[in-house]
Protein backbone atom coordinates (compact mmCIF):
# COMPACT_ATOMS: atom_id res chain seq x y z
CA UNK A 1 0.00 0.00 0.00
CA UNK A 2 1.07 3.46 -0.89
CA UNK A 3 -0.39 5.54 2.19
CA UNK A 4 0.66 4.14 5.76
CA UNK A 5 -1.02 5.13 8.92
CA UNK A 6 1.58 6.38 11.23
CA UNK A 7 1.52 5.78 14.80
CA UNK A 8 3.41 7.65 17.79
CA UNK A 9 4.66 5.23 19.99
CA UNK A 10 4.99 7.21 23.45
CA UNK A 11 2.29 9.14 22.49
CA UNK A 12 -1.44 9.90 22.37
CA UNK A 13 -2.53 8.95 18.64
CA UNK A 14 -6.44 10.20 17.76
CA UNK A 15 -7.35 9.67 13.76
CA UNK A 16 -10.79 10.39 12.45
CA UNK A 17 -12.02 7.70 10.13
CA UNK A 18 -15.32 8.01 7.62
CA UNK A 19 -16.78 5.14 6.01
CA UNK A 20 -18.82 6.54 3.56
CA UNK A 21 -21.98 5.09 4.99
CA UNK A 22 -24.40 5.57 7.66
CA UNK A 23 -23.61 3.41 10.75
CA UNK A 24 -26.04 4.88 13.61
CA UNK A 25 -27.74 1.39 14.07
CA UNK A 26 -24.88 0.15 15.47
CA UNK A 27 -23.91 0.66 19.14
CA UNK A 28 -20.24 1.77 19.46
CA UNK A 29 -19.33 -1.81 21.49
CA UNK A 30 -20.36 -3.21 18.41
CA UNK A 31 -17.31 -1.38 16.26
CA UNK A 32 -14.08 -2.50 17.02
CA UNK A 33 -10.27 -1.25 15.03
CA UNK A 34 -7.31 -3.56 16.40
CA UNK A 35 -3.44 -3.40 14.78
CA UNK A 36 -2.41 -7.05 14.40
CA UNK A 37 1.04 -7.70 13.13
CA UNK A 38 -0.05 -9.36 9.83
CA UNK A 39 -3.24 -8.60 7.65
CA UNK A 40 -4.91 -11.82 9.49
CA UNK A 41 -7.83 -11.87 12.29
CA UNK A 42 -5.51 -14.79 13.80
CA UNK A 43 -1.96 -12.88 14.06
CA UNK A 44 -0.71 -11.76 17.11
CA UNK A 45 -2.19 -8.48 18.53
CA UNK A 46 -0.20 -5.19 18.82
CA UNK A 47 -2.70 -2.54 19.98
CA UNK A 48 -6.31 -1.71 20.32
CA UNK A 49 -7.85 1.50 18.98
CA UNK A 50 -10.63 3.07 21.71
CA UNK A 51 -13.52 3.57 19.50
CA UNK A 52 -16.45 6.61 19.42
CA UNK A 53 -18.72 8.35 17.40
CA UNK A 54 -17.35 11.54 16.10
CA UNK A 55 -21.17 12.88 15.64
CA UNK A 56 -24.40 10.37 15.45
CA UNK A 57 -23.12 8.04 13.50
CA UNK A 58 -25.26 8.97 10.55
CA UNK A 59 -22.37 10.59 8.91
CA UNK A 60 -20.02 6.97 9.05
CA UNK A 61 -17.16 9.15 11.03
CA UNK A 62 -15.68 7.39 13.75
CA UNK A 63 -12.95 8.60 16.13
CA UNK A 64 -9.96 6.37 16.74
CA UNK A 65 -7.96 6.39 19.70
CA UNK A 66 -4.75 4.76 21.35
CA UNK A 67 -4.03 6.20 24.47
CA UNK A 68 -0.43 6.77 25.77
CA UNK A 69 0.16 3.91 28.18
CA UNK A 70 -0.85 1.69 24.94
CA UNK A 71 1.08 3.40 22.99
CA UNK A 72 4.02 3.03 25.37
CA UNK A 73 4.15 -0.75 25.05
CA UNK A 74 3.67 -1.11 21.24
CA UNK A 75 7.79 -2.76 20.35
CA UNK A 76 6.12 -3.42 16.79
CA UNK A 77 7.85 -1.04 13.81
CA UNK A 78 4.46 -1.89 11.63
CA UNK A 79 1.11 -3.67 11.36
CA UNK A 80 -2.21 -3.65 9.92
CA UNK A 81 -5.30 -2.87 11.33
CA UNK A 82 -9.13 -2.51 9.80
CA UNK A 83 -12.33 -1.52 11.36
CA UNK A 84 -15.14 -4.19 12.37
CA UNK A 85 -18.23 -3.53 12.66
CA UNK A 86 -20.38 -6.73 14.49
CA UNK A 87 -23.52 -7.87 12.69
CA UNK A 88 -26.76 -9.44 14.92
CA UNK A 89 -25.27 -12.95 13.81
CA UNK A 90 -22.23 -11.91 15.85
CA UNK A 91 -20.51 -11.71 12.55
CA UNK A 92 -17.38 -8.82 12.16
CA UNK A 93 -18.04 -7.31 9.07
CA UNK A 94 -14.44 -5.19 7.84
CA UNK A 95 -15.38 -1.95 6.93
CA UNK A 96 -12.27 -1.92 4.34
CA UNK A 97 -11.51 -3.39 1.20
CA UNK A 98 -8.47 -4.71 2.96
CA UNK A 99 -6.50 -3.68 5.85
CA UNK A 100 -4.89 -0.60 6.73
CA UNK A 101 -0.87 -0.55 6.42
CA UNK A 102 0.46 0.70 10.12
CA UNK A 103 3.95 2.17 10.63
CA UNK A 104 5.08 3.08 14.55
CA UNK A 105 7.52 6.02 14.72
CA UNK A 106 9.22 6.59 17.63
CA UNK A 107 9.28 10.02 19.21
CA UNK A 108 12.19 12.45 18.63
CA UNK A 109 11.47 14.75 21.82
CA UNK A 110 10.87 13.44 25.17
Amino acid sequence: MSNKLRVNKNRYNTIQVHLGYDISSYDIEDIKSEIRSEPSVESTLIATWDVSFLTDGVDGKLVLVINTEVASQITANSGYMDVLLRTDDNEDIPAFDEPLEVVFQGVVTE
